[in-house]
């Protein structure tokens, strides 16, 4: 705590020792802690989790540099305060950034805490701050070089099925996952547009406050791409009350929002982008997050742990998803 604490006073502007240092939520990616100081202050610390063998899938540094692209933009995002590396008692690269208020909608019992009216305005909000990501031309805000600007699918496909290969060849979905694979590269929709895309747009990683998106977060898959992937990717975790529940959590099953189909369109009207092939994107989206669960379920296995969701509910879900991505292609 120590070392983490001198860096602090020397990097940090305004932080009065001694620190308090605590993680936040539990998710599997980047490690994301709340620091607070005796003046009442606090910040938020993210670095990867120790043993993390991917330094592409957990590049802090690359996620503060696009924080940074972005603030002042019409995208809300935290100011990066510092960033280090191997320093502080942290092995691993690191950075600082602002605490902005809200609270992360990530169930249905946190967003049963909004209003209707309230729900209804982070409808529309969160809509229009994908449209606004999408509008900004990474070459004026310095991320022309993030990522390829073509092929955008095409790579996806090929990276999600190599993690397949790792993940989920004893599968018994297996069959079903490469029926969706073959077809899902067969109708590859040519792509619109270039722009910056987020790679994981959605409800729980949002801050909202009064009805409004006060800052996007998790920044680690961000990449230039097809912004229609990004809006499959949030309209597929905006489930209705009428659609089951699944091992993803979605806040919007308790009501009160706009529905998916309103999303759609108010996208397509935003941009200016043809949506009549979101249900291709979707499918895509869907059987992309059923090989991700596959390699949690194929953790979870290994760990020999009893814990939420339950390995027969990964399974279930993981089968809804590719039946599901399956009949948004019309295919049978």
């Amino acid at each position: 705590m120590r070392l983490l604490q001198d860096w602090l006073v020397d990097s940090v502007p305004g932080f009065e020792p001694p620190a308090a240092v605590r993680r936040m939520g539990v998710g599997q990616s980047n490690i994301t802690s709340l620091i607070e100081d005796s003046g009442g202050h606090s910040w938020v610390l993210r670095h990867p989790p120790p043993g993390s063998h991917d330094p592409s899938a957990h590049d802090v540094h690359r996620e503060a540099r696009v924080l940074s692209a972005l603030d002042g933009s019409p995208v809300p995002v935290p100011a990066v305060i510092a960033t280090g590396s191997n320093e502080a008692g942290i092995t691993t690269a690191f950075y600082v950034m602002q605490r902005v208020p809200g609270v992360v909608l990530a169930s249905e019992d946190e967003a049963e805490g909004l209003s209707g009216s309230e729900r209804l305005r982070v409808s529309d909000d969160v809509l229009g701050v994908l449209a606004a990501l999408h509008a900004i031309r990474p070459d004026e805000i310095g991320l022309g070089d993030l990522g390829r600007t073509e092929g955008y699918l095409e790579r996806q496909i090929v990276r999600t099925a190599r993690s397949w290969d790792e993940w989920g060849k004893e599968s018994k979905a297996a069959v079903v996952w490469e029926r969706c694979r073959t077809r899902l590269a067969a109708r590859m929709p040519a792509q619109q547009r270039t722009v910056i895309v987020h790679g994981d747009y959605r409800l729980s990683n949002l801050l909202v406050e009064a009805g409004k998106v006060t800052a996007v977060l998790d920044w680690e898959l961000c990449t230039l791409g097809d912004p229609l992937a990004d809006l499959a990717w949030l309209v597929d975790d905006w489930r209705s009350p009428l659609e089951p529940a699944i091992a993803i959590p979605s806040p919007t099953r308790v009501g009160g929002f706009h529905d998916r189909e309103h999303l759609i369109a108010e996208y397509g009207q935003m941009t200016g982008l043809d949506v009549s092939e979101i249900g291709y994107y979707r499918a895509f989206t869907h059987w992309k997050a059923a090989t991700l669960l596959q390699g949690v379920l194929l953790r979870r296995r290994t760990a020999r742990r009893d814990t939420s969701p339950s390995e027969s509910e990964l399974e279930t879900t993981i089968e809804t998803l590719l039946d599901e991505a399956l009949e948004l292609m019309s295919i049978g």
